[in-house]
């Protein structure tokens, strides 16, 4: 505890907090990082979400919104938790493939812990603290094509899961309420499975409107 407390420059008064957020329920399902990683995500979408709102005051949604999610996409998260070398602290039966949940859990973890502040702190430290370019997000994409052509909202529908604890594969379906065509993806967690099965089906459906392919190519 004392060497990670070290690397991510954050001392816990509350020793079990740290603790349920690097133990996964392949280690013990009742006890495990999920509800941290839950308050670590919404903790980390806010901050992000503030952080580039005041650094780009001439930017619109749309950047904004692609910029964030370079910022707190799995992948971009995963990275961040090899460069802190969080896979050493990890309680687990097998060792998880993916680190972004672990850093999600610690940023909740800290929020509870030492409130706002260090979380925040930690955050700039760690996942602020690189130039970022936007990337797109399929499901926003998705959900402005959605409202603004059927006058409707996306469907996610999870279609399987399975595997071990430490080794889950999420196949989701997405699709548009009244149209038949649909988007499958899958993914190790179940944001990855929405995000690819939102990029199929707009990949579908683009050459019929125009304004997917507009916000494919921006």
């Amino acid at each position: 505890m004392e060497k990670l407390e070290a690397v991510i420059g954050y001392t816990f008064r509350r020793k079990k907090l740290l603790e349920e957020a690097l133990t996964h329920p392949s280690y013990d399902s009742v006890y495990c990082y999920e509800r941290l990683e839950f308050l670590g995500d919404v903790v980390l979408d806010a901050i992000v979400g503030i952080y580039l709102f005041k650094r780009y005051p001439e930017a619109d949604e749309s950047f904004l919104t692609d910029l964030k999610s370079a910022y707190v996409n799995s992948h971009y998260l995963h990275n961040v938790g090899m460069i802190l070398k969080i896979q050493e602290f990890v309680r687990c039966i097998n060792q998880p493939p993916k680190l972004d949940n672990f850093v999600e859990a610690v940023i909740g973890a800290i929020y509870l812990d030492g409130g706002w502040k260090n979380a925040e702190a930690f955050i700039k430290r760690f996942i602020l603290d690189r130039e970022m370019k936007p990337i797109s997000n399929y499901k926003n994409i998705l959900f402005m094509v959605a409202k603004k052509c059927f006058n409707s909202e996306p469907v996610y529908i999870l279609v399987k899961e399975e595997g071990p604890p430490h080794k889950k594969k999420y196949t989701f379906k997405v699709k548009i309420p009244g149209k038949k065509v649909v988007g499958n993806g899958i993914g190790s967690n179940k944001k990855d499975a929405e995000m690819i099965a939102a990029e199929q089906l707009l990949l579908k459906i683009k050459k019929h409107y125009p304004v997917v392919r507009d916000l494919l190519e921006k």
